[in-house]
């Protein structure tokens, strides 16, 4: 199978405004988790902090050589994609993009929400309301950017499918170059949602995290989980035919051998609680990767650590291993839950992982959920041989998607 090729990523995120320094501090255990500016949530007689992971207050639009015009005109999620493409094709080393056989796909799950909601707040009157709000928020205007800085006309598609958004827009840009009819894609995810009414819709809804200290805020897989917490950015990546990647003798970083995408049909927030529909995405991922479980070195799990989404996810890890204590790791300790950008943030651990032979740790969880059958890391990074992984995200609504990535091809 003509599996593509990833040549280039790119990544703006809570601990890190790159590829690099995000890994590096991952591998460190670096944890950005603060309480969200915003008056406590009240819960009967107390208020518990809503917790988050932003962005830092250094990384500015205009430092990414996005034009001026640009910025005013779009929101923060499409600022975040922008940046993490210039990165993403700079390392892939592409100056310049075929126009007509280059497809853009970028997954978000409500794309300018923040932008939309403060409009709502300024705009006394209706002539107040900036006339390009519509065309700054809607979802598709992150993809839209890209493509007109860019000057492309092939594909330019934007999934949302709430968490699993950017897997899917990976795994849709791979079919694409399988098909023949694009020769090279950028795709990822990219989100914003930091506003306090998305974070008290989801305290009261009760996916946030209660937890008393920020250390405790994020806990993915540890019995004593009780929520997520908010994070953003976003991560872009290149994928190329084979081909393609040849002729211009590129470097790539790994292959996407295989994805899978499957819905629960069961609940508009919970996993369906056996997790059969989650193992299905991953086991139907390994059948179009042409393996099997035993080939999978390594799972970069969603890990939100709610309660009963890591309950799932479990279930279906020890269904599709069988009990074979296969190395997981989830990256939500470190820097939150990034929504709709979060399965591409583990794509680019994932390949960093593969390159050096290392996988970050869980970080938060100190007792693991005795019903996980499979090898849980924490603590401490650890040194594995990794020749497939398998990166997984579920979302609402039971989005479910999964990907293996290998090692490049000869």
């Amino acid at each position: 199978m003509n599996n593509p090729v990833i040549t280039g990523m790119g990544v703006i995120s809570a601990i890190g405004l790159n590829p690099e320094d995000f890994w590096q501090n991952l591998l460190r255990g670096t944890r950005v988790v603060t309480v969200a500016p915003w008056p406590a949530a009240e819960t009967g007689s107390r208020a518990r902090p809503l917790w988050y992971s932003p962005v830092p207050p250094q990384f500015r639009a205009a430092d990414w050589a996005i034009p001026a015009k640009t910025v005013k005109n779009s929101a923060r999620f499409a600022q975040y994609a922008l940046a993490a493409v210039q990165q993403a094709l700079a390392q892939a080393g592409l100056s310049s993009l075929p126009a007509l056989r280059t497809a853009v796909i970028v997954g978000t799950s409500m794309g300018g929400v923040p932008e939309l909601l403060q409009a709502g707040q300024e705009g006394e009157t209706g002539s107040a309301v900036p006339a390009r709000l519509m065309a700054t928020v809607i979802p598709n205007m992150a993809s839209s950017q890209i493509a007109m800085l860019y000057g492309l006309h092939g594909p330019q598609l934007t999934l949302s499918t709430a968490c699993a958004s950017a897997l899917d827009a990976i795994g849709l840009a791979a079919r694409l170059i399988q098909s023949g009819a694009v020769d090279v894609a950028v795709a990822g995810g990219a989100e914003h949602l930091l506003d306090p009414v998305v974070g008290y819709s989801l305290s009261n809804a009760h996916a946030l995290s209660q937890a008393e200290s920020a250390e405790e805020a994020s806990r993915p897989f540890d019995v004593r989980r009780n929520g997520f917490v908010m994070g953003e950015g976003a991560a872009m990546i290149v994928l190329e035919s084979q081909e393609h990647a040849r002729q211009r003798h590129a470097n790539p970083w790994g292959c996407l051998r295989g994805y899978a995408t499957v819905a629960d049909g069961y609940h508009v927030t919970s996993p369906e609680p056996s997790g059969t529909w989650e193992a299905l995405a991953m086991t139907q991922a390994l059948a179009d990767a042409q393996c099997g479980q035993d080939a999978v070195d390594a799972v970069i799990a969603h890990g939100t650590s709610t309660v009963v989404g890591d309950q799932a996810e479990i279930r279906a890890m020890n269904q599709v291993f069988a009990g074979r204590p296969v190395p997981v790791t989830s990256m939500k300790g470190h820097c939150g839950h990034a929504m709709g950008a979060s399965g591409a943030l583990s794509v680019v651990a994932a390949l960093h992982a593969m390159r050096d032979g290392m996988l970050p740790p869980t970080l938060g969880t100190e007792q693991v959920d005795p019903a996980a059958a499979f090898d849980l890391i924490t603590h401490e990074p650890r040194r594995v041989e990794l020749g497939t992984v398998q990166v997984n995200a579920f979302g609402f609504g039971g989005q479910n998607a999964s990907l293996i990535l290998g090692q490049s091809p000869a």
